[in-house]
């Protein structure tokens, strides 16, 4: 019988203002912190993450204890470096819609 895992998924978006290259560096801080936690085989197996930047946007798997640590810090990271309001932070539409049902 197969089953159907559902993923949870954050897909962060930034604000013009913000250079790319410092969002990559957070984001590496928060993968590096990550790895610090679970190891670096958890975090080779258990982590997934996409930073588009000519979109502007980083989506994180976030459905894996490694996946799920690499977000909140990601999201704290963020927020003390460039404040708040300087990126958003929500689920993909269609796993939203999945989830209300």
């Amino acid at each position: 019988m197969a089953t159907t895992q559902q993923r949870t998924q954050y897909q962060y978006c930034f604000k013009r203002h913000l250079d790319i290259n410092d969002v990559q560096d957070t984001l590496t801080l928060a993968i590096l912190g990550a790895e610090n936690l679970h190891g670096r085989s958890r975090l080779r197996l258990g982590g997934w993450w996409r930073l588009d930047r000519q979109r502007r946007t980083c989506l994180i798997d976030a459905s894996t204890p490694v996946g799920e640590d690499i977000a909140k810090l990601f999201t704290g990271y963020l927020g003390k470096e460039f404040g708040e309001t300087a990126f958003s932070v929500r689920r993909p539409v269609q796993q939203a819609k999945a989830a209300r049902r």
